[in-house]
């Protein structure tokens, strides 16, 4: 906690794993409010989100439900995906929400999905690339490891 009140970091970057736990963990240690001053101040880190880690920066943390990956039995009393829609994440960009590990084979998911929960708002983000928003004006781009063509 003290890195991120006093520390003034210039990038944040949280990885991947079981979103659910992640959530929870940022919830039951009260980091939520702590990374959201430092990547949104005067002089705002730069949030790098990767997996889980882009999940928790968005809007909401339900696309973490879409692929059935994350087990959400490991936080107690939220054990099934239906406790999990509508929990709000770090919500860097309004309304944006990200889909990471993106492929050809979830094309028609993320459709299927975005059409009926009526969220234009999801970034799909494919395996080697990384969520950012900058500082105060919540400027959002993706950082890509793809080689060049």
């Amino acid at each position: 906690k003290e890195a991120l009140s006093s520390w003034d970091p210039t990038v944040i970057y949280v990885e991947g794993g079981n979103t659910f736990w992640l959530q929870h963990c940022i919830d039951k240690g009260e980091y939520s409010q702590l990374i959201i001053d430092a990547c949104t101040g005067e002089s705002g880190s730069v949030y790098c989100g990767k997996s889980a880690g882009a999940i928790v920066a968005g809007d909401d943390v339900s696309t973490a439900t879409w692929k059935g990956w994350d087990d959400p039995t490991v936080v107690p009393n939220r054990e099934t995906y239906d406790d999990w829609i509508g929990t709000k994440g770090f919500q860097f960009s309004e309304s944006l929400s990200y889909f990471p590990h993106m492929s050809d084979d979830w094309i028609e998911l993320v459709n299927g999905k975005v059409k009926g929960q009526k969220c234009n708002n999801t970034c799909c983000l494919r395996e080697e690339e990384v969520c950012c928003i900058k500082g105060e004006n919540k400027k959002t781009f993706v950082v890509s490891a793809a080689p060049e063509c």
